[in-house]
Parts: structure tokens; sequence; C-alpha cells
């Protein structure tokens, strides 16, 4: 759920990281990062409902009530401890060389970014994303 958010919403692992369920609107399809308001499509909306699920099933399983203040990706079944940004690179990295790919985390709000001119989506509606992205990638050094 972590990779798909980043890729969808073009989101960074901190925004993700530091995200609660209280951050979704499962409503209105609206998912609120930073005080940016995000639309979500139906798949997207019906995968959170599942991981939400899944969260509070483990949670029940363990006989531990869930947090009304939980994190998305808290590593804690009760919600209440946000992941480390770099868990959650060092995961993905994991996952990547265990599939034989060469990829880094920090490239999939690009890959939104991309996805999205592709598909016609106008730039204003997303170049927030896209700022944000380019002023990180100015600021590294060069190698």
């Amino acid at each position: 759920m972590f990779v798909w958010l980043l890729l969808t919403v073009g989101a960074r692992r901190g925004e993700l990281c530091a995200l609660r369920w209280d951050d979704v609107d499962f409503d209105t399809g609206v998912l609120t990062i930073r005080q940016r308001r995000i639309e979500l499509d139906a798949q997207t909306i019906t995968l959170l409902r599942a991981y939400l699920g899944h969260c509070a099933a483990q949670a029940a399983m363990l006989g531990i009530e869930r947090r009304p203040d939980a994190y998305v990706f808290s590593p804690s079944p009760d919600g209440g401890t946000a992941p480390e940004p770099a868990m959650a690179t060092e995961r993905y990295a994991r996952m990547c060389a265990n599939l034989g790919w060469n990829m880094h985390l920090d490239r999939l709000p690009h890959y939104s970014a991309t996805e999205l001119i592709a598909a016609g989506v106008d730039v204003r509606t997303f170049n927030w994303r896209l700022q944000r992205g380019l002023s990180r990638i100015q600021r590294r050094p060069r190698a």
C-alpha cells in the first residue's frame, strides 16, 4: 500500500510515514497530505479500505485496540507509532534487490508525475508535486 500511494499520489516517503487514518476521507475519496487535498481514484480507495481492515484484523487477533489517531503505516498493531522513513527506504531496497531490480524509493513520485503527463492531466493539477520533487533533485550534490 505504501508503494502504491507513492506511485499514485506522488507523495514523499516522509509524508506517507506521517499519514494518519483521519487524513483519509473514504466518503469523499480525498486524502489530505500537508494541507493538500488529493482526490483518490476508486481503486485506491478500495485498496485503502482493505488495508484498514487488515490492520484492524491484525490488532483484533492480538487483542489490541487500535488508536483513534492511528498512523496508516504504523509498525505497531495499535497504530500509535509512526514508521521511520529510513526503514521504508530499507524495506523497499531489500524488496527490489530480491527481485533483481535497481530502483530507488525516492524516484516513485517522479514516476507518478510522468504517468499523469502521459495520461493528459493538466500540469497545473499536479504542479505542487513537481515543484517539490524538482527542488529535491536540484539540492542533491552531483556525484
